[in-house]
């Protein structure tokens, strides 16, 4: 069974590893040695470009709002909350204050 066009159809890897019923290190392995390039693990990155949600939440954070404090006020989960306020933060996880503020 070829495991890197199993993989190349867009399965991951440990679905690929159930599919033929062998660990997911061997198939990983076996990928790379066949010269496959991985796709990033994780899911498809987060595309926040012109998401009204986004910019609201970070919207609030730029006012000050923590991100708990948000959290209260919108009843969203803290999780979703980071994800679309993380990037105005900086290296050490301080918010980024918005220009003009």
């Amino acid at each position: 069974m070829d495991i890197a066009a199993l993989y190349e159809e867009r399965q991951s890897i440990r679905a690929v590893a159930e599919h033929i019923g062998q660990p997911y290190s061997r198939v990983r392995r076996q990928l790379l040695q066949t010269g496959v390039k991985l796709r990033p693990s994780g899911g498809r990155p987060l595309d926040l470009e012109g998401d009204p949600v986004a910019d609201y939440l970070a919207g609030l954070h730029r006012r000050g709002l923590s991100l708990r404090a948000i959290m209260a006020l919108t009843g969203y989960a803290y999780g979703f909350i980071r994800l679309r306020v993380g990037e105005l933060r900086d290296q050490q996880g301080r918010p980024r204050k918005a220009a003009g503020l």
